[in-house]
């Protein structure tokens, strides 16, 4: 009887402390859920309170347009138009506005001397947004119209489309023209392009890729007019993307390099070789310097103020391929310049690129240093990184009670593999106040 009790209470302490735990974690995603309902209630405040006005705007002018920089709630667009859009700019405080097919944005604030700030409102056409429902489109927020609005997406826009082979554009479609800013201009020019190029069966949702990665007529026809007949819009898009445009190419004709290919230039761009980093290696003193060697030098790290810092360093007539070796090794002017700060005073590239090598630093030296070994030499230093002597290795015997071990000492110890804890364990042993030379002999003996 007393065990069932016994058991019994124990179900129901587990079931309690379940309970609590569950109810504690409900309690805890309430007020969580509280928390959004309230984040989400204050956004949609704010949202609603400024569809369309408060928008912000800054403007300012050149040549024959005007530049635009629209702000809402959570977005921005830059914007440019014609100025002939806008006949009735104010000069100092005013209002003015800007009517479309899409809609009207009314201006608010100061205009003077070609620029300006202030805030605007957006107004739909509702018409408009009929037609536009007519023709299949639906989820028209003032967010989309406003892209419309921009895009200036009119009537004549889906006669465009269609009078070029695009006779439906899905809904989706729509949205994509309208968001990634595909003008009627813009249209053209590659509706131009497709016929004069033989460039067959290309997609809107193709058209709207190209205008996002910048390939435009203009960019196409400028490897055309420079020789390279060839040029697919895959291929366009590569080079677009991997930075590469004509005046790119060209600069390394100009420099020389004439027959440089597309492919070329697009792997120089990859490794981050230009001009610019071609002329810090010939002003460096190396004027014969071909691509492919600025491009390993690019890989390797080595750029023009790396060369002068080596030479001031002390090679003054280093190959690219030495001073390639050096970077690979870690050796700069810092590096070199350190050991002067130690004492010693004439420490050659080569023998830096040495010290590298051996994992020696000043760090290393002046820890030995601190300990004493003020006499240490940089040959003495790479004998003893290359037999795992640390500072770390030999104070651990001068707290052990030899506080007299010399480095050669140290070193026969690690040869031998007599540590600390070695001799730790053989005094447990018994073997107490025996010298290093005893506890050499003990771990050649095969005392473990």
């Amino acid at each position: 009887m007393k065990k069932v009790l016994v058991t019994s209470l124990s179900i129901v302490v587990l079931l309690v402390g379940t309970g609590c735990t569950s109810y504690a974690q409900k309690a805890k995603d309430d007020k969580k859920d509280e928390k959004k309902e309230e984040k989400k209630e204050k956004n949609d405040w704010l949202y609603s309170m400024q569809r369309g006005e408060p928008g912000t705007w800054k403007a300012y002018s050149y040549t024959n347009e005007i530049y635009f920089q629209f702000a809402g709630f959570h977005w921005s667009n830059g914007q440019t138009f014609d100025k002939s859009e806008f006949p009735n700019l104010p000069s100092g405080d005013g209002n003015f506005s800007l009517t479309r097919e899409a809609g009207t944005v009314n201006f608010s604030g100061h205009y003077e001397n070609g620029k300006g700030m202030g805030t605007y409102k957006f107004t739909a056409n509702e018409e408009f947004k009929t037609y536009l429902q007519q023709l299949g489109y639906h989820d028209l927020d003032e967010e989309l119209m406003l892209s419309v609005f921009f895009t200036n997406i009119d009537k004549s826009y889906f006669a465009l489309l269609k009078d070029n082979g695009y006779a439906t554009v899905s809904e989706e479609q729509f949205k994509e023209l309208a968001t990634h800013d595909v003008s009627k201009k813009r249209l053209q020019e590659y509706f131009d392009l497709f016929k004069k190029e033989g460039y067959t069966n290309v997609s809107l949702n193709r058209l709207v890729e190209l205008q996002d990665h910048g390939v435009d007529a203009d960019f196409i026809q400028s490897f055309r007019d420079a020789g390279f007949k060839s040029m697919s819009l895959e291929r366009a898009q590569e080079l677009r993307d991997h930075g590469v445009d004509i005046d790119y190419v060209n600069g390394f004709k100009k420099a020389g390099f004439g027959d440089i290919t597309l492919e070329r230039a697009q792997e120089l761009r990859d490794h981050g070789v230009d001009l610019d980093y071609v002329a810090e290696i010939k002003n460096a003193g190396y004027n014969d310097v071909s691509l492919e060697r600025a491009q390993e030098l690019r890989d390797h790290g080595v750029d023009g103020d790396y060369i002068k810092e080596i030479k001031k360093s002390g090679i003054k007539d280093a190959t690219l391929e030495k001073i390639q070796e050096l970077r690979d090794h870690g050796v700069d002017a810092e590096f070199v310049n350190s050991f002067a700060e130690l004492g010693f005073k004439n420490v050659s590239v080569e023998e830096a690129q040495e010290l590298r090598d051996h994992g020696v630093s000043t760090e290393f030296i002046r820890g030995f240093i601190k300990l004493g070994y003020k006499d240490l030499t940089l040959d003495e230093a790479k004998e003893l990184k290359d037999h795992g002597v640390d500072v770390e290795f030999v104070k651990g015997f001068m707290d052990e009670g030899y506080k007299d071990i010399s480095l050669d000492k140290a070193q026969q110890l690690r040869d031998h593999g007599v540590s600390v804890s070695f001799i730790k364990k053989m005094k447990q042993k018994g073997f107490n106040n025996l010298s290093l030379a005893d506890y050499m002999k003990l771990r050649d003996g095969g005392w473990d």
